[in-house]
């Protein structure tokens, strides 16, 4: 067995269950914007002129993203196959999926919403609503698979803390924005 005397803190961060659960439980905590749905939905009924039946619309777009992780399991089925041969792969790469998706779904909706694209048609905002809350089964994925694979012998405990970090954070955010804003 080798010792590295010098290890880099590339290495330590990668081997540490520790660090990466802390690190999943800080990426949970702010990976479930789709819950916070009803605090900006009235400034997109506004701005696009839709009525009620059209944002439930919207809505029922963010629930099948939000609830269909078929894709980001594949990806990481795909990404962290022990067989493969390339070193390129890891649950970061869905991580990264994860980011990508909630960043262009959010983009488009605030560029419709502030004016500078034409408003789109409803379907259309409904697809940057599934992306942008697709993104959410990445991070539960890449999160909640990993730690179960760090933490073999208490899974269920490692699931409920993932799961309950997205509840009390935004509980927490829905609470601050009705003290500072109503």
């Amino acid at each position: 067995m080798e010792l590295d005397y010098n290890p880099s803190y590339k290495t330590i961060i990668k081997k540490n269950k520790w660090v990466s659960t802390a690190a999943s439980i800080w990426i949970q905590s702010t990976s479930g914007s789709a819950y916070t749905f009803a605090i900006y939905s009235q400034v997109l009924k506004t701005s696009q002129g839709y009525n009620q039946s059209t944002l439930d619309t919207i809505s029922v777009f963010k629930d099948f993203g939000a609830n269909v992780g078929v894709l980001s399991g594949l990806l990481y089925s795909a990404v962290t196959n022990p067989s493969r041969s390339s070193r390129i792969g890891g649950p970061w790469v869905v991580l990264a999926a994860g980011a990508a998706l909630v960043f262009v779904g959010y983009f488009f909706m605030w560029m419709s919403v502030v004016g500078n694209l034409p408003r789109p048609p409803v379907l259309l905002m409904g697809l940057y609503m599934l992306l942008a809350s697709n993104a959410t089964t990445c991070f539960n994925t890449a999160n909640v698979v990993t730690a179960v694979h760090n933490f073999p012998d208490y899974k269920g405990t490692v699931v409920g803390i993932m799961k309950v970090t997205i509840f009390f954070f935004h509980l927490h955010c829905y609470q601050l924005y009705f003290l500072l804003v109503l």
